[in-house]
């Protein structure tokens, strides 16, 4: 295939012989006279206004009465000398490129040479395209060649032409490309599939994983190939997830591999979370959430490899090899389509029930790794125009570009104004988010142009209109003064909590769909606007269904008055409860501003915040150096991100709990602390010693427990206690 096809190893195979080179070790090996009419002939071979001028063929007509009838080398022997000869020439061994130029010239017959100077020169001229010579070798050779630009690698997988290449990529415990679905409108799936009946599943919001599994040997990949068994469990009894599914598979299931996706799930409120609850699943430590494996397909079943097969036949094997447990190992549920009108309605169902999207999947498709168009899409209603709510945000920094954006402003910092108290044009704007994509070139220059001039070095502090969180780090190129600025208008798929901007939340997946040159720089969104978004809708940005089918057709609309139910977007936990009609009953916490964030049974963060409020504070959802203290019961990742920082007192609810009990503000001991700045350290060890005892109060009978806990006492040189 390499000699059929020469021009394909361009990069990985370099002979460093051109037609001159050639030239001269046939004028060596033939004795010829260097100014002999052969001799000119293959050196000015270009020259010669003949029909068959190029170098091989002026070689045969030179070669053909001076070579011996029958050749000596096979073809094996051939391609070792070319490889002889490609390794000599990146090391720089001319002499050797030479001994073996010369070894094949005399020991091949004239017809074999001009063959072989073809194949040196990587231009066959055989007639046969690439694709031909694909084709007869292998039906899936040329794609998976296209996937991976390797002959060799295509020639050594695809050696059995009745096996296709899906089947040859699935083995245990090798991590492959997973399948992937192409982005789609609904109007487009009528359009593809042709009336031919699809299922539907819900897009599940966490992380693609392939599940491998073997008797009692377990490993998990990511869709990047990232091996995650060390947490998951990579045995029977190990990890956060293996110990708990292993018994769900049935007797005589020894092997498998399932493709899923796996989510947070919440044994407290029975809900999944997604990608803007800020856990990571794949951490040994992800909070409040446990792993829960989502199964959508099956690749391989007792060591029989299931890709070559349709969908609809291979789902039917996961009830084979699983029974589910709730909140740990779940099937996803499938419903099937025929028309425009079912995908319409599964997505106005997601968007109702705060789902990322839809699959829609053809009955018919294999599984294909890592193909996209073949038979898969995912529609997200922000592939719908009119679905998603906009955003009109005021640019108020610019991050200078590279590569073909490199002398541009490309990313841009974004901002909302806060709710002005009179009505007026605003004065006061707060960070809210990055952007940096969803313009053209040329948009993107002439927004340059436009704001060029109003540009100030990122060196000078921000204007003071410009509201930015404490520590904030991705400070911008340059800053701009917001009356001199301009509003463009973002679409995003939800708003998420973060403390990089000073709103606390920004946006998951901004992208800019146009410049509102028609409005001024005031009447860009407000924190007013923001909440009332928030509030609406937990986050996700989808509120509207999608109506019609086409540009004219109206379709009936299903939805009626909506239940109430739970959002599944942002948890109650991660809002702020209303304390609009809470009353005070005492002042323990008089003018003290508390950021709770989790606590423990019964106690969760809304009953805490309206203690909080009860006993006379004051409840923040995003800390800064004025506020108090910050309340958990334990760490999560929220928690963990304000330790990091070291600019903030984050105390056990615990303590707060006995304020409460006692009527009184209590002091903070060390038991009470989670982690503490640097000033209140200080304050704390000039009350305690190193044990947590007090110096000058009585210590209760729990009190000296504890702190008994804490020495280790050294007798004979060996260390006891806890």
């Amino acid at each position: 295939m390499r000699l059929l096809l020469p021009h394909l190893e361009n990069e990985r195979v370099a002979y460093g012989i051109k037609e001159h080179t050639f030239a001269k070790l046939l004028i060596k090996v033939l004795c010829l006279g260097k100014n002999s009419p052969d001799a000119s002939k293959l050196l000015n071979f270009n020259t010669k206004r003949e029909a068959n001028n190029d170098f091989a063929s002026v070689a045969y007509y030179v070669l053909k009465n001076r070579c011996p009838k029958n050749g000596n080398l096979s073809i094996s022997d051939v391609n070792k000398c070319l490889d002889d000869i490609a390794v000599s020439n990146t090391s720089k061994k001319h002499d050797v490129v030479h001994e073996t130029m010369l070894h094949l010239l005399r020991n091949m017959t004239a017809i074999e040479q001009k063959w072989l100077i073809r194949m040196v020169m990587k231009e066959l001229k055989i007639g046969l395209s690439q694709a031909s010579i694909f084709g007869i070798f292998h039906p899936d050779a040329e794609e998976m060649f296209n996937v991976n630009n390797n002959l060799e690698k295509v020639c050594l997988q695809l050696s059995d032409p009745n096996v296709r290449s899906h089947e040859i990529a699935i083995s245990l415990f090798t991590p492959f490309s997973p399948m992937l679905g192409e982005t789609a409108h609904p109007n487009k799936i009528s359009e593809v599939l042709s009336g031919k009946p699809y299922l539907i599943e819900t897009k599940f919001d966490g992380e693609r994983i392939q599940l491998h599994k073997q008797n009692d040997d377990y490993s998990y990949f990511s869709r990047n190939g990232h091996n995650y068994s060390k947490t998951f469990g990579a045995s029977a009894f190990q990890g956060t997830i293996t110990q708990y599914i292993h018994q769900s598979f049935l007797p005589g299931v020894h092997s498998c591999i399932l493709d899923g996706e796996m989510l947070g799930y919440n044994s407290d409120t029975d809900k999944f979370g997604t990608k803007a609850n800020h856990y990571d699943i794949k951490s040994a430590d992800s909070g409040d959430y446990n792993p829960c494996f989502i199964v959508f397909d099956i690749l391989l079943h007792n060591d029989k490899v299931l890709t070559n097969l349709p969908i609809t036949e291979r789902l039917p094997y996961i009830r084979e090899t699983l029974a589910p447990i709730s909140g740990r190992i779940q099937i996803s549920h499938y419903t099937q389509g025929v028309s425009k009108a079912d995908c319409i309605e599964a997505l106005n169902k997601a968007i109702d029930d705060r789902e990322e999207g839809i699959m829609i999947k053809d009955c018919e498709s294999v599984y294909r790794p890592k193909a996209r168009r073949e038979g898969w899409f995912k529609v997200k209603p922000e592939y719908v125009d009119g679905l998603m709510d906009q955003f009109d945000l005021l640019i108020i920094g610019g991050y200078r570009g590279t590569g073909h954006r490199s002398g541009l402003m490309s990313h841009f910092l974004l901002a909302l104004a806060k709710t002005p108290k009179d009505g007026g044009k605003p004065n006061i704007f707060h960070s809210f988010c990055k952007v940096g994509s969803g313009y053209t070139k040329n948009e993107l220059t002439e927004l340059n142009e436009k704001l060029y001039k109003h540009w100030k070095k990122s060196d000078e502090n921000p204007p003071k209109s410009i509201v930015l969180p404490p520590g904030f780090k991705e400070k911008p190129s340059v800053w701009i003064e917001p009356s001199k600025s301009c509003i463009v208008q973002v679409k995003a798929a939800e708003i998420v909590s973060s403390d990089k901007f000073q709103t606390g939340c920004t946006l998951r997946f901004p992208r800019v769909e146009k410049i509102r040159d028609d409005k001024s720089w005031f009447e860009c969104m407000t924190t007013r606007d923001l909440e009332d978004l928030k509030q609406k809708s937990g986050g996700k940005l989808s509120n509207k269904l999608y109506e019609s089918m086409d540009d004219t057709t109206p379709v009936k609309k299903k939805r009626t008055v909506a239940p109430k139910v739970e959002k599944k977007g942002v948890m109650e936990r991660f809002k702020p409860s209303d304390t609009s009609h809470v009353k005070m009953v005492h002042n323990i916490f008089h003018q003290k501003d508390i950021c709770v964030v989790n606590g423990p049974k019964p106690y969760d963060k809304a009953k805490l915040e309206k203690l909080v409020v009860q006993y006379g504070g004051q409840i923040v959802q995003n800390p800064d150096s004025q506020t108090y203290c910050v309340l958990a019961d334990k760490k999560t990742y929220q928690v963990n991100h304000y330790i990091k920082s070291n600019i903030y007192n984050i105390i056990n609810v615990s303590w707060f709990l006995n304020c409460i009990e006692n009527r009184k503000l209590l002091p903070w001991t060390p038991k009470n602390i989670i982690h503490a700045t640097e000033a209140t350290i200080a304050k704390i060890r000039e009350d305690f010693d190193e044990y947590g005892d007090n110096y000058t109060d009585h210590s209760t009978y729990e009190d000296l427990k504890d702190v008994f806990s804490k020495i280790k006492l050294s007798i004979c040189g060996q260390q006891i206690g806890p």
